[in-house]
């Protein structure tokens, strides 16, 4: 055994760094423990991009139980004949520190190259966090100087910029008016777009976003984009994409008209945007049917075909395309009423400490 040991420890550094970029994050922080050689080399930002570059992608599932939240870290495991989504206590992580009361006030809203974004929503005002599970770093980023004397936040985002690779959070808010007469507030039509590029230390405005904006749907990273199911003054859908390199808006329509789903009984449809030719279509599962299960959405689909679902609130599901039957997928979770949530998440080892001006702090 000794001398395996003292075989691994004589390892040029470029070897050990191509066998420990290659291992699982779990193995990956039981290595920082064996000795200081290996908690330099894990530590150095250049291990942490390559690791990043051949990590698979999972999910953040977060368990929600009265005033008790945790979160673990999901992987991925997909073959054409197997799929699976293992979990271990290790990679398990909770953000007390981060929230003023109860860490049942958290919520993620985003994640970007390993990186989270969080809310800590309480009754005074919401604090915005970014964050990685497996560095237990974490930045609380300053509250956003508003340029409206009655701001109401109703959506945000999170993502890269394709080409400066600027990380960036993204805060639109609609203004609102005293009325004189009544003394209540009241909406005005038009949005306001804010900007908050890490390792700056400060909002800007970057103008008027031009639509209505759902505050229940958050701005979905892609490719250097967000995008928003958003509805204009006429009241139709779009879908409207913010470039994060320019800062500008532009919108596109979706694949059908209106709100209905072609006049189907279904609760979901994937589309391919390249034709909006219409690939999949799920009808609903009647066990699952009701008020509380009208949100769904498809979180991965795995080679087989198989869908994974979060069916609610409360359910995640394996639906198969072929039989259009669902098996709901065991979490472990916690025994009593809960509620779930999932966000895809690649882990990584970058630190936050790589964006100047930002008070990096551990959890």
């Amino acid at each position: 055994m000794e001398k395996h040991q003292l075989f691994l420890m004589n390892l040029p550094t470029h070897i050990m760094l191509e066998i420990l970029t290659r291992l699982p994050p779990k193995t990956i922080l039981i290595c920082k423990r064996v000795c200081k050689t290996w908690l330099e080399l894990i530590n150095d930002p250049h291990f942490a991009t390559l690791h990043f570059s051949r990590c698979r992608p999972g999910l953040v599932v977060h368990h929600s139980e009265m005033f008790k939240k945790y979160f673990k870290l999901v992987d991925f495991e997909d073959a054409y004949d197997y799929h699976d989504l293992p979990h271990d206590t290790m990679l398990k992580f909770n953000v007390n520190k981060l929230s003023s009361f109860f860490d049942a006030n958290i919520v993620v809203d985003g994640s970007a190259n390993g990186f989270l974004f969080m809310r800590d929503i309480n009754y005074k005002h919401e604090t915005l966090y970014i964050c990685n599970p497996l560095t237990r770093e974490y930045i609380e980023l300053p509250q956003p100087g508003s340029v409206a004397r009655y701001p109401s936040v109703v959506t945000h985002g999170f993502g890269v910029a394709s080409k400066s690779g600027e990380y960036k959070v993204v805060r639109i808010f609609h203004e609102r008016e005293l009325d004189p007469r009544t003394r209540a507030c009241r909406r005005v039509p038009s949005s306001e777009c804010q900007v908050y590029t890490l390792g700056t230390g400060a909002w800007r405005t970057v103008g008027e976003a031009p639509f209505s904006y759902n505050s229940r749907l958050l701005g979905l990273s892609f490719r250097g984009n967000l995008h928003w199911l958003i509805e204009d003054l006429e009241g139709y859908e779009l879908i409207s994409c913010f470039n994060l390199e320019t800062e500008m808006f532009q919108p596109f329509p979706p694949p059908f008209p209106g709100r209905k789903l072609l006049g189907s009984l279904a609760v979901l449809g994937i589309w391919v945007e390249k034709s909006w030719a219409k690939e999949i279509v799920i009808r609903k599962i009647p066990e699952l049917a009701g008020p509380s299960f009208e949100v769904v959405q498809a979180l991965k689909i795995f080679t087989d075909g198989t869908i994974l679902l979060l069916w609610g609130d409360f359910f995640m599901l394996y639906y198969c395309t072929k039989t259009g039957t669902a098996k709901e997928v065991d979490l472990e979770q916690p025994s009593g009423p809960n509620s779930i949530e999932a966000i895809h998440y690649v882990p990584s080892f970058l630190s936050l400490k790589r964006f100047p001006l930002e008070n990096v702090s551990p959890f």
